[in-house]
């Protein structure tokens, strides 16, 4: 989730939590108001009527004022002591002129006229207007909630997008970053305080990592210039002795060993280089790349290599997966993961490559799956019994996708072990 789309979210809550909070405490209020209203409206009508009754004044029809209707009836003093009281309620009361029941809020009390006799007046006032009106209120309110969100929103985003737009630019520029390359300046259009200790930490961070890259590859440079040498030197001399026929079984035969483990050594320092150059991107040229051709180019290689273990070769292509990549690169990658296969199967096993547009898959039989989580690391393997295996050519083949955008997974299904490479 983006930062302005969190922060927009949070400020919508609040605002229709408000919002909510005002509009009920409004509606409330303004129901009250009419209703203290109506109570005023049925204490005014109840005190005429009770004065036209104590003078004798002829009383006007039960629904005459204002569909306002009355009843009188006397009442025992034991009833007029029980309730005597003023009662309001609401309830629903039938409307002569109108033949129909409405509702209405009512008004109850307890007079005693000249002959000390007690009656009980009942006033009912019809509530219809109060009803339309809150329901109008209802209506408003929602509609003006509506428009103050939407408003508040509006706004809220507008400034929020306005004042996080350095944070975007530099954003942009870290994106636009390649380690290796000499980046632009960081961008600090800002007057904040805050963003402005941002792009500085942001360019030391890059430099400082730019400095070490630097020492990195020089160091790894004349460290792999300075080994190759000797290493080479070591493993000619090793190859002079082993022609002099004055050595014993013995001694040609740890020979033989020392000079295995100097070539051993001199492919993981070549390898190392050439991981340190990958991470790099000191391969820039590019071309259109079949990978179908380089893998049976691969298959005819390394079957040919291990014709001895007798494995069984499978190849399954719907169609070419073709990339722009570096031609050595791409060749690289194939080879590593199909010497992978054959190095790891079992003598009379099986290997088996299937191929698509979207890319392809290595697989071979396997006793127990490998380490997901660190099968692309460097020096990771699952036992040494491998002779010449330097644990560098799955991570080698990682830095290579990784450098072309391309995915490349493990997986372990049916007692086989799957390497597959796709576009992402």
């Amino acid at each position: 989730m983006k930062l302005v789309t969190k922060i927009i979210l949070g400020l919508s809550a609040s605002v229709l939590i408000a919002l909510g909070l005002w509009g009920v405490v409004f509606y409330f209020s303004l129901v009250g108001e009419l209703t203290e209203e109506i109570d005023e409206t049925l204490a005014d009508y109840s005190n005429d009527i009770i004065v036209w009754s104590l003078a004798g004044e002829p009383l006007p029809y039960s629904d005459a004022v204002a569909y306002n209707t009355f009843e009188i009836r006397e009442v025992t003093p034991e009833y007029a002591a029980a309730n005597n009281r003023i009662r309001y309620w609401e309830s629903v009361t039938y409307i002569q002129s109108q033949d129909e029941d409405v509702p209405a809020r009512n008004r109850s009390c307890i007079f005693r006229d000249a002959d000390d006799r007690y009656h009980e007046l009942i006033v009912s006032v019809p509530t219809i207007e109060r009803d339309s009106v809150s329901e109008h209120i209802v209506k408003w309110t929602v509609i003006l909630y509506v428009v103050l969100l939407i408003a508040i929103v509006g706004i809220d985003l507008t400034v929020v997008r306005r004042n996080l737009r350095p944070l975007d630019e530099l954003l942009g520029w870290l994106d636009s970053y390649s380690r290796g390359e000499k980046p632009g300046p960081v961008p600090v259009d800002s007057r904040v305080v805050e963003f402005r200790r941002l792009s500085a930490a942001a360019q030391e961070a890059v430099d400082r990592l730019e400095g070490q890259n630097e020492e990195q590859r020089a160091f790894i440079g004349n460290v792999s210039h300075e080994l190759q040498t000797p290493l080479a030197v070591c493993i000619g001399r090793i190859e002079m002795m082993l022609a002099d026929p004055a050595l014993t079984e013995h001694q040609t035969v740890e020979l033989m060993k020392l000079a295995r483990s100097l070539r051993d050594v001199s492919r993981l320092n070549s390898t190392l280089l050439m991981l340190h150059r990958i991470d790099n991107d000191r391969f820039p040229e590019s071309e259109r790349v079949d990978f179908s051709e380089l893998v049976e180019e691969g298959i005819g290689l390394y079957s040919e290599i291990y014709s001895t273990k007798s494995l069984a070769i499978k190849t399954d292509v719907s169609g070419p997966f073709v990339r722009d990549m570096n031609m050595q690169l791409a060749r690289m990658l194939v080879n590593n993961l199909i010497k992978n296969a054959f190095v790891h199967s079992r003598n009379g096993g099986d290997v088996t490559v299937t191929m698509s547009p979207s890319g392809f898959t290595v697989s071979n039989a396997g006793d127990e799956p490998l380490d997901g989580n660190l099968v692309f690391t460097r020096f990771y393997r699952q036992s040494s019994d491998k002779a010449g295996s330097t644990g560098l050519g799955l991570a080698l083949a990682y830095s290579i996708c990784r450098s072309y955008s391309l995915d490349i997974s493990y997986g372990w299904a049916d007692g086989r072990h799957r390497f597959s490479v796709g576009s992402v």
